[in-house]
């Protein structure tokens, strides 16, 4: 599988930053997907978030990237809910192909049928937390490049990162250089026993507070409170108690 390098991510990073000046809104999810579209070669893009018992639509480029989030939902199978139960990416070249209509009999043809032929499911995750799906959909078929899937896995988790700083009600502009926001001290707390008990740096660490906080749609500071008086503990599952 390829994978995105630091220079990948920061070109990725600037693609987003010129859209969303470019469409004169901040830099979001709704600027990363509108960014994909042009970047990667594809018609459209989704984000899927998983904040309650089914994936809910964050953003769509499109209409048709719309109706494919619903079709999976609706059949209850599709390369995002593959990626949702906890596989990797799903990159599906063909959706015509008889390997994929077999894979998924009632999503497949559908979405062949209202113009879909490839889709790209790809998961935004932080360890065993899984914050949603980037789905990116165009009406050919073929495989992505090994250059295009590198800066599609950086748009993914980039994608990640806005949707846990949306959640944590953090911004570029608020944020010191190691990541964690100066005016909560349980938050920087926390962050330190939580990189103790799951050995990570704090970087990694603040994303798994964060990530946790985003699954369970609970204030960062609240998680990082019951943290720090040890009602929680974070541990290999995914942070559970």
């Amino acid at each position: 599988m390829a994978r995105y390098t630091t220079s990948r991510l920061a070109q990725v990073s600037r693609w987003i930053a010129e859209k969303a000046a470019e469409s004169d809104v901040p830099v979001s999810v709704e600027a990363l997907c509108e960014a994909a579209v042009v970047r990667l070669g594809v018609t459209g893009a989704v984000l899927t978030v998983d904040t309650s018992a089914w994936p809910e639509v964050r953003y769509a480029t499109d209409a048709l990237g719309a109706r494919l989030a619903e079709l999976q939902v609706t059949v209850g199978e599709g390369p995002a809910v593959d990626v949702r139960h906890g596989g990797g990416p799903a990159l599906v070249a063909d959706l015509d192909a008889p390997s994929s209509q077999a894979r998924w009999p009632m999503f497949a043809p559908l979405a062949v049928e209202v113009g879909a032929t490839a889709l790209f499911a790809l998961p935004l995750c932080v360890g065993a937390i899984r914050a949603g799906v980037l789905s990116l959909h165009r009406p050919d078929p073929g495989h992505l490049d090994a250059a295009t899937l590198t800066d599609s896995l950086a748009f993914a988790e980039l994608a990640l990162r806005l949707l846990l700083d949306e959640q944590a009600h953090l911004n570029t502009a608020g944020v010191p250089e190691d990541g964690l926001p100066l005016h909560n001290p349980h938050v920087h707390q926390a962050t330190g026993m939580v990189a103790a008990q799951l050995g990570l740096g704090i970087a990694d660490a603040f994303a798994h507070l964060r990530a946790r906080a985003f699954a369970e749609q609970v204030p960062l500071s609240g998680l990082a409170a019951d943290v720090v008086a040890r009602r929680r503990r974070f541990d290999r599952d995914g942070g559970r108690p």
